[in-house]
């Protein structure tokens, strides 16, 4: 799967490089908005279609921990965030925007690439695509310690990318957590990309 991202990468820089230019951009943006939106649609109906999900967290201490979790890596991931700023010379606005793909960079990188700028937007993208690519390799060393914490390397993206990896170096408790946490932050990431591009 790694390699077949990075693959896919090079290949659009090289397509991008030898057959479009910059006027191609809004077409390019109407084509990725579009796609997006698909791909929104597919996930509300896959979850949608989980009916015994709900019957597996109806318990007082799962439901606090399924609200904990994502909590946690939503106050690390912009603590880590602004602290960057101070290391990669981004501004602390522009460092926050970053951050709060929370590892969903198809939606992030477009989005901050729209509404923004096309700069940020690719940085958006790397930052969000190396977290979860980086996830691959942190999920079973982090298992070794404590496998609530395989959680949080993924984002968003532990809700189906790394779901299956979270599993196989955990259990099947743990995935149920990683797909709550990932479901919650998907749900949030437009929120707050919509609160700091209002505060622009």
């Amino acid at each position: 799967m790694i390699y077949a991202l990075l693959g896919t990468i090079v290949l659009g820089i090289f397509g991008g490089h030898l057959f479009l230019d910059v006027t191609a951009k809004d077409t390019l943006d109407t084509v990725l908005m579009t796609a997006l939106d698909f791909m929104v649609l597919v996930a509300g109906i896959e979850i949608g279609s989980n009916r015994q999900l709900l019957q597996r967290i109806c318990t007082p201490q799962n439901l606090a921990l399924a609200l904990a979790i994502p909590s946690a890596i939503i106050i690390g991931s912009f603590v880590g965030g602004g602290l960057s700023s101070f290391f990669t010379g981004l501004s602390l606005y522009d460092s926050l925007l970053v951050t709060a793909g929370l590892g969903w960079y198809s939606l992030s990188s477009v989005v901050v690439s729209t509404m923004h700028s096309t700069e940020l937007g690719a940085v958006s993208f790397l930052s969000n695509m190396l977290r979860e690519t980086s996830s691959f390799i942190l999920i079973p060393l982090l298992a070794r310690w404590n496998k609530l914490m395989c959680i949080a390397p993924g984002g968003a993206g532990a809700m189906d990318s790394l779901l299956p990896l979270t599993i196989k170096a955990t259990d099947m408790r743990t995935g149920m957590f990683s797909f709550i946490s990932g479901l919650v932050l998907s749900l949030v990431v437009p929120l707050f990309l919509s609160l700091l591009l209002s505060w622009r």
